[in-house]
């Protein structure tokens, strides 16, 4: 009967970690930035490229919607690698209040698109499906004509 016992215990929790650890899966296709705000900074200009600032927080269920369903796209991520660098802003934290005060942010989620040189370009307020999301994206690329610099016989060139 003990053996039952611990048997079950050890099932239900290797099942719900199982499960939390689904929910917390990586998006696929690209990463989020993983060192400091400033850091961020340099290394966007250090490669050229825009940033988006995905301002969130735990208890937001939109949020974890936008993680699930739009951040886990991969076509939306490969896009997302090649053009910007991604960096979330957890707004419970004090660096994220700090953040969210520097760019007004008052609705969560809010995406802000920042460019190190021109500052903020784009706002997107609220769930965005990966498809819609990419286009508008492509829409403030365009505009501001930021693309990503890749090499071509050793020179770097603006696409």
């Amino acid at each position: 009967m003990k053996k039952l016992v611990a048997f079950l215990i050890i099932t239900v929790t290797f099942v719900g970690l199982s499960s939390f650890k689904a929910i917390k899966a990586k998006p696929v296709g690209f990463s989020f930035y993983k060192g400091t705000y400033d850091n961020m900074i340099r290394e966007a200009k250090k490669q050229r490229k825009p940033i988006i600032l995905d301002f969130w927080a735990a208890w937001c269920a939109p949020c974890q919607k936008l993680d699930k369903e739009t951040f886990s796209d991969k076509e939306l991520g490969n896009y997302l690698s090649q053009n910007f660098i991604v960096y979330k802003v957890d707004i419970d934290t004090f660096d994220g209040m700090e953040i969210v005060d520097r760019f007004a942010v008052d609705v969560f989620p809010t995406m802000i698109v920042f460019d190190p040189k021109n500052g903020q370009i784009g706002k997107f307020k609220g769930f965005y499906p990966p498809g819609y999301l990419q286009k508008e994206l492509e829409k403030i690329q365009a505009k501001h004509n930021l693309y990503p610099v890749s090499t071509q016989d050793g020179l770097a060139i603006n696409r």
